[in-house]
């Protein structure tokens, strides 16, 4: 019979003709006719099959020549290093009816039958359970080396957005990216959608980001300070505060629970528009219908207003509201009722330490006995009552100017034409939306306030038939009562004093 042989020596060995000698009388000892030797001069590096040259060629010649039906070798080490290696190898020799006999165990992997022999049964039974062993116990050095070098902060890949390894292997903030994490946090913390905050991260910084990424990012506890490795809980450099990486998340999470909120038709006034019999009106959009409006729930008043074209108005009026507010003068007048109102909370604040001192006095004085217990309890009550009419009048006057603030703030040179990034921009400046029979009233930041006609259907309906670049190209606010600058003015004056507690 037939029988190739396989030599594998490393390097450091110094005899390959002792090799070929033994191996030759291995064969003859087996009766076997040796037709070719290949062999294998490896380093300790390159242990697997299929990066030995000699190997796959002794591979490929048994599958050219079926009559060879038998491999001889010294020892089983050298048909690889890994326990597992070996264990595959065999059993793959096995399948296709090759014997493999190994000299140093004095072992034949099939039997005069052809079968699987016991002894190699047995084999292969203690080389599955060693490299089991071998495999758990490199996992556990690895593991173990991970788990030391984690706990000085290190075992840090560096493949965190917004970090970088530090000199030290430790991990430290990336100034170049950091910017761009600290603005994905603010606007997911914003309610703004994966797609939104992906687009407006590649329009500001020129970086694509995927939305899985994003996600990652934003879940990623690394960025507010806490390395998490297995059970250890470790302090590095924090990118954004806890309360923002939580308000971000918390965004998130309630997105999630209530489903995508991919919004194929966003209603920028969610929650702000009513109708004047004091219903809420709901959007029904039904492209295939031709349906796009908003309609009152209550279904006798059958009350409704076109969508698109209130959307439009809206994008006008908070255009004109920005511009005016530009204004010098109304922001001057802003400026300085801030500050008075400001003043008068810190008096109501003192009036209260007052009253408050006042208490702890009548409180001694009933002690004392002083005062009945009737005569305590009503002393009691009228400074509790002055008390709460202060704080009330201040939480007011706090209203107040958070309002006048925000007017001051708001400085968007240019609103987004994408309805969920508009309806995003403008959820400080639209206050309420009202839908009369005849006019439509929008109020901005609760003291200025739009009065206008209700569009006429038929010619919405012939601008709508128009080519999409010239439709609507004349369209203006249609104002039942145009606001001049005087009166602007005299509003903003107006609304401020009246909300004003005396």
């Amino acid at each position: 019979m037939k029988a190739v042989a396989y030599l594998r020596v490393s390097t450091q060995e110094q005899s390959l003709e002792r090799q070929y000698d033994d191996i030759e009388s291995f064969a003859s000892k087996k009766n076997l006719t040796l037709v070719k030797i290949f062999e294998d001069k490896i380093s300790g590096t390159k242990t697997k099959s299929d990066e030995r040259i000699g190997f796959n060629q002794m591979k490929k010649y048994l599958e050219l020549n079926q009559d060879v039906k038998n491999i001889l070798v010294l020892e089983i080490s050298r048909l690889g290093r890994k326990n597992n290696d070996i264990q595959n190898i065999v059993e793959e020799y096995i399948e296709k009816g090759i014997n493999i006999h190994i000299k140093d165990l004095n072992v034949s992997t099939l039997d005069d039958y052809g079968k699987r022999s016991f002894a190699s049964e047995m084999m292969i039974s203690m080389l599955g359970v060693m490299s089991s062993n071998e495999g758990r116990l490199l996992g556990s050095r690895i593991s173990s080396g991970k788990m030391s070098r984690a706990k000085k902060n290190l075992a840090f890949g560096g493949k965190i957005i917004g970090y970088k390894k530090g000199e030290d292997g430790t991990p430290v903030i990336d100034e170049t990216e950091a910017p761009m994490i600290r603005k994905i946090f603010e606007l997911a913390s914003k309610d703004l959608g994966m797609r939104n905050i992906s687009a407006l991260i590649e329009s500001e910084f020129g970086r694509k980001i995927a939305i899985g990424t994003l996600s990652g990012i934003i879940r990623n506890t690394f960025h507010k300070g806490e390395r998490k490795y297995n059970n250890l809980d470790l302090n590095v450099p924090a990118i954004v505060s806890g309360e923002l990486w939580q308000k971000a998340n918390d965004s998130i999470d309630t997105r999630s629970k209530f489903g995508s909120r991919t919004y194929v038709h966003t209603n920028i006034i969610h929650g702000k528009i009513t109708c004047v019999c004091g219903n809420v009106m709901h959007q029904k959009v039904i492209v295939q219908g031709g349906i796009n409006c908003f309609i009152c729930k209550d279904e006798k008043c059958k009350n409704s207003i076109n969508r698109p074209w209130l959307f439009r108005m809206i994008r006008k009026a908070v255009i004109k509201h920005a511009q005016k507010t530009k204004e010098e003068q109304i922001r001057e007048n802003f400026k300085l009722q801030i500050l008075a109102f400001k003043a008068k909370i810190d008096l109501n604040s003192r009036e209260v330490e007052k009253l408050k001192n006042r208490q702890k006095k009548v409180r001694d004085l009933y002690l004392d006995s002083e005062f009945t217990n009737e005569e305590y309890n009503e002393i009691k009550a009228e400074i509790a009552t002055k008390i709460e009419e202060y704080n009330r009048t201040n939480n007011k006057l706090r209203d107040v100017i958070k309002t006048a603030e925000n007017a001051l703030e708001i400085d968007i040179q240019y609103f987004s034409e994408d309805l969920e990034l508009f309806k995003n921009e403008i959820k400080e400046i639209i206050n309420y939306v009202i839908i009369d029979k005849k006019r439509v009233l929008i109020n901005i930041f609760g003291w200025q306030e739009y009065d206008l006609n209700k569009p006429n259907p038929i010619k919405l309906g012939w601008e709508a038939r128009k080519p999409l670049n010239e439709r609507y190209l004349n369209e203006e606010l249609p104002s039942r009562h145009p606001i001049s600058d005087e009166d602007l003015e005299m509003m903003v004056d107006d609304y401020l004093s009246n909300n004003s507690p005396n």
